[in-house]
């Protein structure tokens, strides 16, 4: 099932997706969705990062772990640019 929705833009955002459309030659609908899809994978990372740092302060308060967060620091930002 498609849905409508409408919405207002101010100029600068109403430029910027016209010349993203065309850039793409692609439809406005298809930018937004490829910008929506973006900006879920971006907070995605983020969820991802802010409980890789939980994990790893759990660990920091057993000092036996102190190897276990070692390793895991260095794989933080691994791939997630």
């Amino acid at each position: 099932m498609v849905k409508t929705y409408t919405l207002r833009l101010d100029n600068e955002f109403a430029s910027l997706l016209e010349n993203l459309s065309n850039k793409m030659c692609s439809p406005k609908s298809t930018v937004i969705k490829q910008a929506l899809l973006l900006y879920q994978k971006e907070l995605e990372k983020r969820e991802l990062l802010q409980n890789l740092i939980e994990s790893a302060r759990e660990l920091s308060k057993d000092k036996s772990n102190l190897q276990e967060i070692r390793e895991l620091e260095e794989t933080v930002y691994d791939g997630l640019d």
